[in-house]
């Protein structure tokens, strides 16, 4: 019997569930069926007016060009050929907007007989226009004037005409897809109210269904709420006085085992403090002995710098007469090249006084004085290049001078750091060997350590175990004890 009630419970609040659930998804598809269908119909009305906009474009660029014609009438000869370009990019433009408004006639077929006459007006339109622009260009302006009063006027009259038909069709549809949306919509808020109110009175008899569960329920509980509640009262009581003692035996061990534990890193920092200090030590010998090394290579290096140095002013002092040779030469050349040039200018002289016989003699003068010429300005310009010279080599003998002094300071500099090398080598010794001392003796201090620390941890560990488990059925009685304090607060907070 009790089984069969269940069952019941369980039907009764699984059916009104499922009620409640299918009326939400069916209010839910409803309505977004319905936002769908007015999504679509604000995105027809849109489109409609983008179509009867595209319409006016067509009628103002087709009267743009009706003005064009009234104005190739009444303008100079010489601005007719702008005239005509403008006309030209006129019909561009009419072709770019009836290229947009085909896009929309792809999407809206029934709209394309529309589309056929608009254009149809447009290619008559052209057909006329290109044959008054032709009257203009022969400059028959009274036969244009005629044609364009009787026949391209009434083509653009048409066209307006059209044009204006469409757009009422147009506006028309816009109007019918308003009416339509509206509807939905109505059907939408119908929708929704009815759906919301039949979802809140099916929420209200499940509510109700679910009060009377757990009146039941709660009538059956009470009795043993109480008998749990003082149960787990005693309980609480006992474990509580074995907990506080537990602790306090846990607290004194995990002291001691505290203390054992910082004795025994302080014995192992100790002993990592005298390993590097030896290393240390070891590494600074070694770096002693390399810098023994590279004080003498570097007291040897200095010697041959030294001897370098000497050459090098030899060489620069050597350079120093050649190139002084090499002005005496130069100047000699240069005296050379003047009593030179005063030859063929007597030479010169001479041959015009020979005449007709002294010619060739004249020629020879000439380009003895070319060549003499050439000497000097070459002998200044070595001239300039020895001034440069001779600066370079004084530049290089001091340069030289100051060399030798810096190799010679280094050298002894190079020889007070061997002396000081030495005596750092003899106190890096003594340190070594007072850290291997220092280093045997933490060993054997951590040797013994070692030992305390581990029995310490299993007595620590037994302890932390027992206390773990106290805290366990501590944990379990009072959580028995809250269990039954809030089941008594739930029953007596909503009075079933």
């Amino acid at each position: 019997m009790e089984s069969k009630i269940k069952m019941d419970m369980k039907l009764k609040l699984v059916l009104s569930f499922v009620s409640i659930i299918l009326a939400v998804v069916a209010l839910i598809v409803v309505t977004f069926i319905n936002i769908n269908r007015i999504t679509e119909i604000e995105d027809n009305i849109t489109n409609l007016y983008q179509m009867r906009s595209l319409m006016g474009d067509v009628k103002a660029i087709e009267n743009e060009k009706r003005a064009l014609n009234i104005e190739m009438l009444i303008t100079k000869e010489e601005h007719k050929i702008e005239l005509y370009n403008q006309a030209e990019q006129n019909e561009i433009d009419v072709d770019s907007v009836m290229q947009k408004l085909l896009d929309y006639i792809v999407i809206y077929p029934e709209y394309k007989e529309m589309y056929d006459d608009i254009k149809l007006n447009i290619a008559s339109i052209r057909k006329e226009n290109t044959a008054l622009i032709g009257l203009f260009k022969s400059q028959k302006y009274d036969e244009a004037l005629m044609f364009f009063n009787t026949v391209v006027e009434e083509k653009f009259a048409a066209l307006d005409k059209v044009i204006e038909e469409k757009q009422i069709i147009l506006d028309k549809s816009k109007a019918e897809h308003r009416i339509e949306g509206k509807d939905i919509r109505t059907i939408v808020y119908s929708t929704t109210s009815i759906g919301g109110g039949a979802v809140i009175i099916l929420t209200i008899i499940l509510m109700i269904t679910v009060i009377k569960m757990l009146k039941n329920i709660a009538d059956e509980i009470r009795n043993g709420v109480n008998i749990l509640g003082t149960s787990a009262s005693e309980i609480l009581t006992t474990v509580t006085e074995i907990s506080t003692g537990a602790a306090e035996t846990a607290t004194a061990i995990s002291e001691t085992t505290t203390t054992v534990e910082e004795v025994r890193q302080t014995a192992m920092l100790s002993n990592q403090k005298a390993l590097s200090l030896l290393e240390s030590s070891q590494r600074a010998a070694d770096s002693v002995e390399k810098g023994k090394e590279a004080v003498y290579k570097v007291f040897e290096a200095m010697k041959r710098i030294d001897t370098q140095m000497g050459v090098i002013s030899d060489t620069v002092v050597r350079l120093s007469e050649q190139n002084r040779t090499i002005g005496d030469i130069t100047s000699t050349v240069a005296d050379i090249a003047d009593q030179s040039n005063l030859l063929a200018v007597n030479a010169a002289i001479e041959a015009a006084k020979a005449g007709e016989q002294g010619r060739g003699f004249a020629v020879v003068a000439n380009e003895i004085r070319s060549l003499a010429d050439q000497s000097k300005k070459a002998t200044l310009q070595v001239k300039e290049i020895l001034n440069e010279i001779n600066k370079s080599v004084n530049q290089a003998v001091n340069v030289t001078s100051q060399g030798i002094k810096a190799v010679e300071e280094s050298r002894i500099l190079v020889s007070e750091s061997g002396n000081v090398i030495e005596l750092l080598s003899e106190n890096v010794e003594e340190a070594t060997q007072a850290s291997m001392q220092i280093s045997s003796s933490n060993q054997q201090q951590k040797a013994g350590m070692e030992q305390i620390v581990p029995a310490m941890e299993n007595i620590k560990l037994a302890s932390e175990q027992n206390v773990s488990g106290i805290k366990q059925a501590q944990a379990a009685a009072h959580d028995m004890s809250n269990l039954g304090q809030s089941l008594k607060a739930i029953i007596l907070k909503f009075n079933l």
